[in-house]
C-alpha cells in the first residue's frame, strides 16, 4: 500500500491538463525513520508544488475542513488555506511567495514549505538540503517539542493601522502578455513597474504595500484579486492597483488609459478586456460557483465602483502630467483580474508595447521611473480625497 501511495504522488502532476511547455518536473525525497518516500513537483500554475497529502509520508497528520488544512507534526501545528499564501505555524503568521490552491480535488502547496516554511516551523525536527530536495524528519524531535500557546491569528494578519495597497503586475510565467515589435515581453514591463512602484509605496510607514507576484511566474487572475482580499484585515483601507501595457492590431495606437470594473461600454474596452482576459488559456478551470456567489460578489463589489471611477481619474490626471501619448480616458470593462476585489480596484494600460516609438519608451528607466512615481502619488491622492471626504461626512 505504501508503495502505490508513492506511486501516486509521483505520477499525479504528470496527469493530462497540465502545461506541455513546463519542464519536466524535479522530485524531492522525504525521509522518515530510513523509509524514503518520493513526491514529483507539480509546475501547472507557474511555479513548483506538491499534494499536501505528502506531508503524511513526514509523519504529519492531517486534517480538511472549511478550506482550511492542518498539519500536526507531534506537538506542532501549522494550519493554511486553499487560495491564501499565508501560514500560520503554532500561532506564529508566515507568508510564502505563492498560494496554495486545488485542483481536480486535490490540495496543493509551494515547493517553498518544504525548503523554508517547515524548517522555520519544526526546527530541529527536520532537515532540509533544498539544493538536492531532500527532507529529513526526526520523530523524536517532533514528539519532544512542546507546542507553545497558539494566540488567535486570522490567515494573513496584516497590520491594521496600516492602509493596504495591492500591486498587481500583470501576466507572467508562460503567459507573456503582448509582445512589442523589438520583442519585448509586457510580462517584463509590467514587474519592473510594479516593483518600482512598490519600492516608492513602501517609504511610507502608513502603508502596508503588497505585489501579486515579484518574480516571472504565473499566477491565475482571480487569484490575484483573492491574495488582496485575503491581506485585507477586517475595515482596512485597500486599494488594488493591476499594471499593464496596451497593444493594438495598428501598431499606430498610443497613449494611456486607466479602467474599472463595469459592463464594457465600447468596442475598444470590450477589444481591452478581451485581450487581457486571455491570459486565463493558460490557467486550470476552478470550481464553478453558483448563481448566489455572483450575486454577493457583485452586491459587495458595486459599493466600490464610484470610488474606483474616482481613483481611475486621478491615475489618469497624473499620468497626462508625464506621459507624451494621448490621455486615453477612464473606461469601464469587466477584466477577470478585478472580479472579486473587494476594494477599489483599477486597471492601468501605462502605454503602446505594439508602438514602436512606445515600446523603447516602455524600456526607458527614466520614463519607468516617472511613470511609478505618478502611480505612486495616485494612492496617496486617494487617500487624501477619501479622508477629505469622511472628515466632512462627520461634521
Amino acid at each position: 500500500m505504501r508503495f502505490l501511495a508513492v506511486l501516486l504522488l509521483v505520477l499525479l502532476p504528470c496527469q493530462p491538463g497540465f502545461l506541455p511547455a513546463q519542464p519536466p518536473p524535479q522530485t524531492w525525497r522525504l525521509v522518515l525513520a530510513g523509509e524514503t518516500s518520493l513526491v514529483a513537483e507539480a509546475t501547472s500554475r507557474g511555479y513548483a508544488a506538491f499534494p499536501v497529502s505528502a506531508l503524511l509520508s513526514l509523519g504529519a497528520q492531517l486534517a480538511y475542513g472549511g478550506g482550511e488544512v492542518t498539519a500536526r507534526f507531534g506537538g506542532r501545528e501549522i494550519r493554511f488555506r486553499v487560495d491564501s499564501p499565508g501560514v500560520v505555524a503554532d500561532g506564529r503568521p508566515l507568508m510564502m511567495g505563492n498560494p496554495v490552491y486545488a485542483a481536480d480535488g486535490v490540495v496543493f502547496i509551494p515547493a517553498e514549505f518544504l525548503s523554508t516554511v517547515l524548517p522555520q516551523a519544526l526546527g530541529g525536527a527536520v532537515s532540509v538540503d533544498a539544493d538536492a530536495r531532500v527532507v529529513w524528519a526526526h520523530p523524536a524531535a517532533q514528539a519532544a517539542a512542546p507546542a507553545p500557546p497558539a494566540p488567535a491569528v486570522s490567515l494573513p494578519a496584516p497590520p491594521q493601522q496600516r492602509r493596504l495597497v495591492v500591486i498587481d503586475a500583470g501576466h507572467g510565467g508562460v503567459d507573456p502578455g503582448a509582445v512589442g515589435p523589438a520583442g519585448t515581453r509586457e510580462k517584463d514591463i509590467n514587474l519592473q513597474m510594479a516593483r518600482r512602484v512598490v519600492e516608492i509605496l513602501r517609504q511610507d510607514p502608513t502603508l502596508d504595500v503588497r505585489l501579486t507576484r515579484n518574480r516571472d511566474t504565473l499566477i491565475a487572475l482571480r487569484d490575484r484579486a483573492r491574495f488582496a482580499n485575503a491581506w485585507r484585515a477586517e475595515g482596512q483601507p485597500a486599494l488594488f492597483m493591476s499594471i499593464h501595457c496596451n497593444a493594438h492590431p495598428s501598431r499606430a495606437e498610443t497613449g494611456f488609459e486607466t479602467f474599472f470594473l463595469s459592463e464594457a461600454r465600447t468596442a475598444d474596452a470590450r477589444r481591452v478586456q478581451q485581450m487581457e482576459d486571455a491570459a486565463e488559456q493558460y490557467e486550470e478551470r476552478s470550481t464553478a460557483r453558483t448563481p448566489l456567489d455572483f450575486i454577493m460578489s457583485d452586491l459587495r463589489q458595486n459599493q466600490y465602483l464610484r470610488e474606483s471611477s474616482a481613483w481611475a481619474q486621478l491615475i489618469q490626471d497624473r499620468l497626462r502630467q508625464i506621459h507624451p501619448g494621448p490621455n486615453r480616458g477612464v473606461k469601464q470593462a469587466g477584466f477577470a483580474v478585478l472580479v472579486g476585489a473587494f476594494m477599489p480596484a483599477v486597471l492601468v494600460e501605462i502605454g503602446f508595447i505594439s508602438n514602436r516609438g512606445e515600446e523603447q519608451l516602455l524600456l526607458d528607466p527614466a520614463f519607468q521611473d516617472r511613470t511609478a512615481r505618478q502611480l505612486a502619488t495616485s494612492v496617496h491622492d486617494f487617500f487624501r480625497a477619501t479622508e477629505g471626504r469622511n472628515a466632512q461626512a462627520g461634521n
